[in-house]
């Protein structure tokens, strides 16, 4: 299993008329990023080059080879897909959809926010646990304006953020999961 840090801006929540504005992606051992932090940007290469080359690295594959890492995956994804599809680079008959989204393996912190959130989907987002400054709301003002800069600098930090928690939340969980399996073994 080869996971990888994942995730994606873009300008508004409709991925029928929102462009994905970057993705980035990382690869990870042991929840630890190794080799480059790759952020594809569509101002450099266009929407279609970008998802073109997420689709090679094998997010759209149900195998084992890319497994995303991230929070909210089911809207990246979902904005991929759409995204892929209208510039006709991936489509997808309603079965192989359906087969997709329940056998492609992924970690998705979202589910972690809200029990670490006392269950409550209000006030679950990454900033709200992480020392991450803004949400990700400020990336279309940023984009419309021009300030790529920035936009890198919140991805960074957006990066930083999310693996920090899912450093934590390893080792917690890890540990918790160790403890119930001991006594389930001696019940």
């Amino acid at each position: 299993m080869t996971e990888y840090y994942f995730d994606i801006e873009t300008q508004g929540e409709d991925p029928i008329h929102d462009r994905i504005v970057t993705i980035q992606y990382q690869q990870l051992e042991g929840g630890e990023p190794v080799g480059n932090f790759n952020v594809l940007t569509e101002w450099e290469w266009g929407e279609k080059e970008i998802i073109r080359s997420i689709l090679e690295k094998g997010l759209l594959d149900v195998g084992w080879d890319f497994v995303p890492v991230g929070n909210r995956l089911r809207f990246d994804i979902t904005f991929i897909v759409e995204r892929a599809d209208m510039h006709k680079l991936h489509s997808w008959e309603p079965a192989e959809l359906k087969y997709y989204l329940f056998n492609k393996p992924m970690l998705d912190l979202w589910p972690v926010l809200v029990l670490m959130n006392r269950g409550r989907f209000e006030g679950s987002s990454l900033t709200s646990f992480t020392n991450k400054r803004s949400a990700s709301g400020v990336v279309p003002t940023l984009y419309n304006r021009g300030e790529y800069k920035e936009i890198l600098r919140y991805i960074q930090e957006e990066r930083d953020a999310l693996l920090d928690l899912y450093q934590e939340v390893r080792s917690v969980l890890s540990t918790l999961g160790d403890r119930r399996r001991a006594s389930v073994g001696e019940g």
